[in-house]
């Protein structure tokens, strides 16, 4: 089918393949936001167990060490974060990214038939953000390894997902150290050590 000569029932068919990957467009774009809304909410209850874990102090053995929950619950928060980043940028992203490309495909291939399919084309060209600012431009510089960004300077997509997960996993790494340090892990109280015995600390 040449674009030059598209009928008009030819043009009607496009457009609905069009409008039908945009909506996958929109269908992938629409769980990302889901999965980001969900950590945000996951990433608050963390911080309230935190908080309440210091307060109350428990703690359980580990060999000659008491360590407390509150030290423990940050980096099950690091992990977690990984857990959705990966889904994030690695799963449904690259799916979204796929669609794009091909709404871009089609969008190029009939720009002079019908120049009204510019859509992804459009969003493609206003994504990119350059930070400004020098606490976000040493954040993104300390953790953002997208290839786009290192050459240009500009966070896409891929980008703008690591900078929203990332600074995330190191202040909850940062969190368990400090809490760690700050009495999060004592030396439990031993009571008479036999060894003969092996009577372990309690």
């Amino acid at each position: 089918m040449e674009p030059s000569k598209l009928s008009d029932e030819d043009k009607k068919q496009v457009i609905d393949i069009w409008k039908t990957i945009v909506g996958v467009q929109q269908h992938f774009n629409d769980i990302e936001m889901r999965i980001r809304s969900m950590f945000v909410t996951v990433l608050v209850a963390l911080i309230a167990s935190i908080g309440f874990l210091m307060d109350k102090k428990l703690a359980f053995p580990v060999w000659i060490f008491s360590v407390q929950f509150a030290t423990i619950v940050p980096l099950v928060g690091a992990i977690a974060t990984c857990l959705f980043y990966f889904m994030d940028r690695y799963w449904y992203h690259r799916l979204l990214v796929g669609s794009v490309n091909h709404a871009i495909e089609i969008e190029k291939k009939y720009k002079d038939e019908i120049p009204e399919l510019s859509l992804s084309d459009a969003i493609g060209k206003e994504s990119p953000y350059r930070p400004r600012g020098r606490l976000i431009r040493f954040v993104a510089w300390l953790v953002v390894r997208e290839a786009r960004y290192r050459e240009t300077g500009n966070l896409h997509s891929d980008a703008k997902i690591e900078l929203f997960y990332k600074p995330i996993v190191l202040l909850l790494l940062v969190a368990t150290v400090v809490i760690a340090v700050m009495g999060g892990v004592t030396f439990a109280q031993q009571t008479t050590w036999k060894w003969w015995d092996f009577t372990l600390p309690v």
